[in-house]
């Protein structure tokens, strides 16, 4: 049906296009804001330019597909997806904007320059040419409850001291002082920053960013972790590490908090979900008071819009954006959205009374600051969300954490002056990795070899022969469909693993500089396999003898057993992602049934007198089982409940297939149910055993969205499996070269896996 659409909308382009009509192509990210406003603003410039077909779509992932349209050369009008336009503006591939910046706004009153808010179009600058045009105005504050403070008479706090002072008198009044949507350990970096601005100032700050050295393990930095781990670690409500943004946001907005950290699609994001008579307030990030900034900075980032330079109507693309950005759109989107937008003199009337305070911290303003995304060192991003989240959790002092990111930032620089060096950090990994990958691939040869001398693989004798014409029309189509879409771009894969490539810019062959940087240096790379491996084995230990257990109930009919069947195959019906979403519900900190449970047990054990139980179960209390240091641990029972009931039907239906008849001779024979288990049903169902062990295998190896779903996009390094690294180096650090040499490791391990696995369970055939 997707495939129709697509043609259809093809065919409508074209007769568009004989009509004398120009389509421009506008895909947008489908986010908190929707579509709706921006199928509009479509529809307003196609009146206004009777001459011009709009294709505006729109897509949470749009990203990923955009991306593949810039590996093919072929380019939208107009674009917001989430890529690194850092690569492609210096590689000449979106259109500067200051020649349409510099002729009238849609109004004709002045130029478009001037429609902006002062400070909104530097962010997208690059040698004196503007290239982005912003749009939604996102400004990061404290978020309050206006009710109770109002109830309470507290006050907004403008410095550090004041801030923990307020949050002081929030908690003796028995409130969390914050909400925090600590899985995201992100949320946390607007604060880190800000506080690192007004310690060291502007220059410092933007040196940092471009990594000079010192820019991490001075003392302005170490007091700005300092001042986001006293607040976690005393202010944040219980179990905030593991919340989600919507979690979060949601214990805010029912009274549970007092205040929140975050960014201007607040209220936006969770329009429907808030109390009718709830008000909203906000007041800057807090300073210091010796600050080397200007204490009315504000920290912000925006939705910036891109024209493509090299799309068939660049011109029109940038008329189009001029056209959204007009008063009139921009004031409709804010009235809409009920949020913040770039252009001056739209808000006033449009915005709810929520909105007055983030809009006086705008003309306040007299300079904002920030970075870009993509801007910088993508690889630096990594190392700095370990830090924020283990400086948050306590796990690492603010000193350890800056001079963690000071030793990041030099190993960054010093990979970026020297590209084809490689620091040997690892010996006896590689070497076992190596060995095992070689032994498989012995064993497997061997073993085909033994096959085909002893004529065990199937001869032409007991099968029907084809004549070529006949293969080629029944096999023909399937081998050049699977030849097109599998084995081709498999082997570019490996030809992509031979060079360095951002994906943009030519390829520079490197040999198997790739292999070598992974195996001997990365340690990201053996902490996602050690991730990998825990998952491969350590699920199965359960998941086998449970689905094994079930199975043989069900067979035998025990009471209950349709119970069983129904409650573990639920989560095949549900799907992957579905059950994960369920499961991140049932850990809710707040509320949620898990904790719910442990704690009530709690309390049945402190009225039985048993005080050492009631203790520890008492200690589950707001547990934050996913936060990123509990992660893997609450994955075995969602692992276990979404892998048993697969395997349990596997099983199952292997075991119906076995004669009744053996049994009842077992019973006559005085067998226990035990002894018939291991004599008549293991070996029966063992080939199906075998098939399960192997799924297991590769579905360790090939974990992916469950960790990547549950860490946002992204993980820690201590939480990494392979494909959420091959994932981030790909579209996150643009490193093609090293993703496809991950995903060429990833192949080998699993397919010389499941072969050495398959052979060395292989048992002569029972007959039954």
């Amino acid at each position: 049906m997707k495939a129709l659409f697509v043609f259809c909308l093809f065919l409508l382009s074209a007769a568009q296009e004989a009509l004398g009509r120009t389509t421009i192509e506008v895909p947008i990210f489908e986010g908190g804001c929707g579509l709706t406003f921006f199928f509009e603003a479509a529809r307003g410039y196609e009146e206004a330019r009777p001459d011009v077909l709009v294709d505006l779509y729109g897509d949470p992932r749009i990203a990923d597909k955009i991306r593949v349209r810039v590996l093919e050369g072929t380019y939208p009008e107009v674009t917001n997806a989430g890529l690194n336009y850092w690569a492609l503006i210096r590689n000449g591939q979106v259109q500067p904007l200051d020649e349409y910046l510099d002729g009238p706004n849609w109004e004709g009153d002045k130029t478009w320059r001037q429609s902006f808010l002062p400070g909104s179009l530097d962010r997208f600058q690059y040698q004196g040419k503007i290239y982005g045009i912003p749009f939604l105005y996102v400004v990061y504050a404290v978020w309050y409850n206006k009710n109770m403070f109002a109830e309470h008479g507290w006050e907004p706090a403008r410095t550090w001291d004041e801030f923990f002072a307020l949050c002081e008198q929030v908690k003796a009044a028995g409130i969390p002082p914050l909400a925090f949507q600590g899985r995201y350990p992100g949320y946390a970096g607007a604060v880190i920053d800000n506080s690192y601005y007004h310690l060291a100032g502007r220059e410092r700050y933007y040196q940092q960013k471009d990594l000079i050295p010192g820019s991490f393990a001075n003392p302005e930095f170490e007091q700005a972790l300092a001042f986001i781990q006293r607040t976690a670690q005393n202010y944040f409500q219980l179990g905030a590490l593991g919340m989600s943004h919507t979690e979060a946001q949601l214990e805010f907005f029912t009274g549970q908090t007092a205040m929140i950290f975050c960014g201007s699609w607040l209220k936006s994001e969770m329009q429907g979900k808030i109390p009718p008579d709830f008000r909203l307030g906000a007041f800057n990030l807090p300073i210091v008071d010796a600050d080397k900034a200007d204490p009315n900075a504000i920290f912000t980032g925006t939705g910036y819009y891109f024209v493509m330079k090299n799309s068939h109507h660049p011109e029109i693309g940038a008329d189009f954006l001029r056209f959204m950005t007009s008063r009139k759109m921009a004031g409709t989107f804010a009235q809409m959205r009920d949020i913040t937008v770039a252009v001056e003199g739209v808000m006033e009337g449009r915005v709810s009374e929520d909105m007055h305070d983030l809009i006086d911290l705008t003309r306040r303003a007299t300079t904002t600051y920030g970075t870009a995304p993509g801007e910088g060192f993508p690889e630096m991003n990594q190392p700095i969300n370990d830090v924020r989240f283990k400086v948050m959790n306590g796990e690492m002092t603010p000193a350890e954490g800056a001079r963690a990111l000071e030793a990041a930032a030099l190993a960054v620089r010093t990979r970026a002056e020297n590209p084809d060096r490689t620091t040997v950090r690892h010996v006896w990994k590689p070497a076992l990795l190596l060995g095992l990958l070689g032994l498989g691939a012995l064993y497997w040869l061997y073993t085909t070899l033994a096959k085909l001398r002893a004529g065990r693989i199937a001869s032409t004798q007991s099968r029907v022969r084809l004549r070529w014409g006949g293969v080629l029309f029944f096999v023909g189509p399937a081998a050049a469909l699977y030849t097109i879409f599998v084995i081709l771009p498999s082997l570019k894969s490996f030809i992509w693993s031979l060079n360095r490539w951002d994906g943009l810019t030519e390829m520079t062959f490197v040999g198997l500089l790739h292999f070598k940087r992974l195996l001997l240096e990365s340690d990201e790379f053996w902490i996602g396999l050690s991730n990998n491996l825990f998952i491969m084995f350590a699920i199965p230990l359960f998941v086998l003898p449970l689905s094994l257990f079930l199975a043989v109930c069900i067979s035998r009919q025990v009471r209950g057993a349709q119970l069983f069947k129904i409650v573990f195959f639920f989560p095949n019906i549900l799907g992957g992602v579905a059950a994960t979403l369920l499961w991140m519900h049932l850990y809710n900190p707040q509320g949620g049934p898990v904790n719910s449970v442990l704690t009530t047990l709690g309390k049945i054990f402190s009225v039985l007198g048993i005080e050492l139980l009631a203790h520890w179960f008492h200690g589950f209390e707001g547990f934050a089982w996913l936060a990123q240091d509990n992660l893997y641990w609450a994955l075995v029972p969602m692992s276990i409940w979404g892998a048993c009931g697969f395997n349990m039907i596997l099983f199952l239906a292997a075991m119906e297939s076995i004669p009744q008849s053996m049994y009842e001779a077992a019973d006559i024979d005085g067998a226990s149910v035990w002894r018939q288990f291991w004599s008549i049903t293991l070996p029966l169902i063992w080939e199906i055993l075998s098939i399960s062990i192997v799924f297991m295998v590769i579905g360790g190896m090939k974990a992916f969205e469950v960790i990547w779903l549950l860490t946002n996009q992204a993980p820690v390094t201590e939480n990494h499996v392979i494909g959420t690294r091959m994932v981030q180096s790909m579209f996150q650090e643009f490193k093609v070269g090293e993703a496809t040499a991950i995903a060429v490791l990833l192949f080998l391990m699993v397919f010389f896996g499941t072969v050495t696995t398959l052979r060395l369970m292989k048992r002569e055939t029972v007959e039954f």
